[in-house]
């Protein structure tokens, strides 16, 4: 599994509403494109503010990777100040002199928690490093589990283990042995359903498996298969770090991977009629052309009114993202639109036919925002279904 390799991944949906016993559900799982790659999950629970969804791969390795309690999660600490490095020979108790978590780094492990809970992948046992930033992240765990149920937290067990310390590190593991040698014995609690999760570091993880993780990411071990990595879990918005990734912060794979992103939130953002997510999203001097006749330029209020315009001829409307091209700040989404004809719409009154035509738009990506789009769909073949006899 090569890191940002995102290419016209597959999204899986898991939307579970949390109940008593958290029991799990996989037929809330659906694929929505033609290749099998990434998906993701969400949550939706009443009274929880839950912006992030989580992502896994791979798709083949469903069952194994969170339907089993013999694997192992290694997680990567979350994300910290980069501004602020560890003292030289700094001890893992003292705070005040390592680089510890920010506080949005704290929000997404809280999220994260609330996440795992809710799509029932709670760990049975968690083995956490002495640092600070490693204590940080399972607290904030902690907090995230107990939004879902205020009871799980106590029954989970936590351990602090030095031999998951920083590796190298001054009072840190000197090797990976007992790490190793702690993944390969797990087989599983006697006490509790679950994994074993590990909150340790880059360098650690590293070591033992080669693979290259994300603050807050997690790898899937599996003691059965020599400690095989059978995929990953971690949050959409998890990112490259300037202190392991600089090399990948230039790659023209990760602009091209947060372009995806960013198109993904904003047809989300647009569904929802969300003005704040899309504030966010598009820049303040963005404009769209093309939607409607007479074909003028519009602001953010007018395309929205434009698509509700839409919206009310009709139901259930949902925009599939069927390819996304990158070229330089230029991101080109050829797409359907489905629904289903359930109002008048360009003067057409209600058939109740399944609706389904073709779009493009072309966005102009500037400094992170959305500044410029085209946005065209086939109106001749909508029309052409609203009015057949």
């Amino acid at each position: 599994m090569a890191r940002f390799t995102r290419v016209t991944a597959a999204v899986l949906c898991f939307a579970h509403v949390a109940t008593a016993g958290l029991a799990q559900n996989w037929e809330t799982v659906r694929q929505v494109s033609t290749h099998i790659g990434e998906m993701t999950m969400t949550l939706e629970m009443s009274g929880l503010d839950v912006d992030e969804t989580l992502r896994f791969e791979p798709y083949q390795q469903l069952d194994d990777m969170f339907g089993r309690d013999d694997v192992v999660f290694l997680m990567r600490h979350g994300p910290t100040d980069w501004s602020k490095l560890d003292e030289k020979n700094v001890a893992p108790t003292d705070c005040t002199n390592q680089r510890v978590m920010i506080e949005s780094g704290v929000r997404s492990m809280r999220d994260f928690g609330s996440l795992i809970a809710s799509n029932n992948i709670l760990p049975s046992q968690i083995v956490v490093s002495e640092w600070c930033r490693n204590q940080q992240t399972v607290a904030a765990l902690q907090d995230g589990f107990d939004r879902v149920d205020p009871t799980i937290s106590a029954t989970i067990p936590v351990e602090t283990d030095g031999n998951t310390n920083l590796l190298l590190s001054l009072q840190g593991a000197k090797d990976v042995a007992s790490l190793r040698e702690r993944i390969s014995n797990w087989e599983g609690s006697p006490d509790r359903k679950g994994p074993l999760l590990i909150v340790t570091h880059y360098t650690n993880i590293e070591e033992l498996t080669q693979f290259r993780v994300f603050e807050g990411e997690v790898l899937i071990l599996d003691p059965k298969r020599d400690n095989q990595v059978l995929g990953y879990l971690r949050l959409a918005s998890a990112a490259p770090d300037v202190g392991h990734f600089s090399d990948a912060l230039s790659s023209p794979l990760l602009a091209r991977s947060e372009a995806q992103d960013m198109i993904e939130r904003y047809y989300d953002a647009i569904g929802a009629q969300d003005m704040t997510a899309l504030e966010t999203i598009l820049s303040d001097r963005w404009v769209s052309h093309g939607l409607s006749d007479p074909d003028g330029d519009q602001d953010v209020d007018d395309f929205l009114s434009v698509v509700e315009t839409i919206r009310a001829g009709l139901s259930d409307v949902e925009f599939i993202v069927d390819e996304i091209h990158v070229a330089g700040d230029i991101v080109t989404v050829i797409g359907t639109i489905i629904g289903q004809h359930t109002g008048t719409i360009y003067g057409l009154p209600a058939t109740g036919r399944q609706i389904n035509f073709g779009a493009i738009a072309v966005h102009r990506i500037e400094d992170g925002t959305i500044t410029e789009s085209w946005q065209m769909s086939d109106r001749v073949g909508l029309i052409q279904q609203l009015d057949a006899q």
